[in-house]
């Protein structure tokens, strides 16, 4: 059974690379605020999320479009409700290069949010520890942290300042969540129950391959003593 890798997150918000402002992100997306409003934007394989919330933190009902720029082409697509935010159909990938321009109406009036997400870098090679990683890590993890490691709806980024190395989840915070689990404490996505399918010792070949894809995506260096090798003999040049 698979099973969500991790759902931690602190009290303090931390902004993703590509986020504006500092609030937040409750579902792993990027935040915009104006006015009134918070926005969180994120992208799913196959489609886009939205979600809007006042300045006490709750949600708000919303409707409206996103304007995607991808690979060079433009691609309107309405958004319609979905739970407590907006969601649209699209041909998208939680790991593509792409532009967005959302034009949402809340409360009656007209909201415009531009939001834009890196390419995903992938090593060209992996040291072996970081490569036996990759292999649980899509088949035990993958499912809720995405095979891009951005997130999905059922568990948070891993590329993302509050997993950094040297953040407050540093590899024993992580080793742990790989082992037993977590509770979710800023995350709206749920407790994150005990990873089935990772046997004893394989916890730190995940570290290794978790590691490795947040240095490639500019999250710092990872460990030699994660990678079980020199940190950089994995990244594309």
């Amino acid at each position: 059974m698979k099973t969500c890798l991790l759902t931690l997150a602190l009290f303090l918000a931390v902004p993703s690379a590509l986020a504006h402002g500092t609030l937040a992100a409750y579902f792993g997306g990027q935040i915009a605020e104006s006015g009134d409003y918070h926005t969180e934007f994120a992208v799913r394989d196959g489609a886009v999320r939205v979600w809007v919330r006042d300045q006490a933190n709750q949600p708000l009902k919303a409707s409206g479009k996103v304007t995607l720029l991808l690979g060079g082409q433009k691609l309107e697509v309405p958004l319609a409700a979905r739970e407590n935010g907006l969601a649209a159909e699209a041909p998208v990938k939680a790991g593509d290069k792409l532009s967005a321009v959302l034009g949402l109406v809340v409360d009656g009036k007209t909201l415009s949010q531009r939001f834009a997400q890196a390419g995903l870098v992938i090593p060209a090679a992996l040291p072996p520890r970081a490569e036996a990683g990759r292999k649980l890590f899509e088949a035990v993890c993958a499912t809720c942290h995405g095979t891009a490691l951005r997130g999905t709806d059922s568990g948070p980024p891993l590329l993302h300042p509050l997993y950094a190395p040297g953040s407050a989840h540093g590899d024993e915070v992580i080793l742990d969540a790989i082992n037993n689990g977590a509770k979710a404490h800023m995350w709206k996505l749920g407790d994150m129950p005990k990873p089935e399918g990772i046997k004893p010792g394989q916890d730190k070949e995940v570290l290794a391959y978790i590691r490795a894809m947040q240095a490639a995506n500019g999250l710092g260096s990872a460990p030699a003593a994660a990678m079980g090798t020199d940190p950089h003999a994995g990244h594309k040049h």
